[in-house]
């Protein structure tokens, strides 16, 4: 049994993609870092900018799964090119800071990047068991 999705226009899908990349770019690069103390406070045992990382290139990956939920290709092999642009993504807007003041290279970012593409991951085991449907046709159908 298989779960319908309703699959967005493909124009919107990779609007939504260059939306998020956007914000992580403008975030990373063209901010002025936080000074707070919520900044400085640590979740847990991992700092708040960690958590941010994490949940942008997840966000970011996930972003890019959802785009291309139409390809035909295999799950595996998708899965694998979702979270390599996602990283490597994340490697250049680190590589970027390197070279923008008040920011920096961090190795640490980079891992966090890396654990937050690999929230992706769950998306490709249950998406044998949905069924990306185009909008117009999964409108019609709840409908009628």
């Amino acid at each position: 049994m298989s779960v319908r999705v309703p699959l967005l226009p493909t124009p919107i899908r990779w609007a939504a993609v260059l939306v998020v990349a956007g914000a992580i770019f403008y975030g990373s690069i063209l901010a002025i870092p936080p000074e707070t103390a919520l900044d400085r406070a640590r979740l847990a045992i991992v700092p708040l900018d960690k958590w941010r990382h994490f949940l942008a290139y997840g966000a970011l990956a996930y972003a890019l799964a959802y785009a291309t939920a139409d390809w035909d290709r295999r799950a595996g092999r998708l899965a694998a090119l979702v979270v390599a642009a996602t990283v490597l993504y994340g490697i250049g807007i680190e590589v970027g800071q390197s070279l923008t003041p008040d920011r920096y290279f961090s190795a640490l970012d980079a891992y966090a990047n890396v654990f937050g593409a690999a929230l992706v991951l769950p998306w490709y085991l249950l998406a044998r068991r949905l069924e990306f449907v185009a909008l117009g046709q999964f409108t019609s159908r709840e409908m009628g």
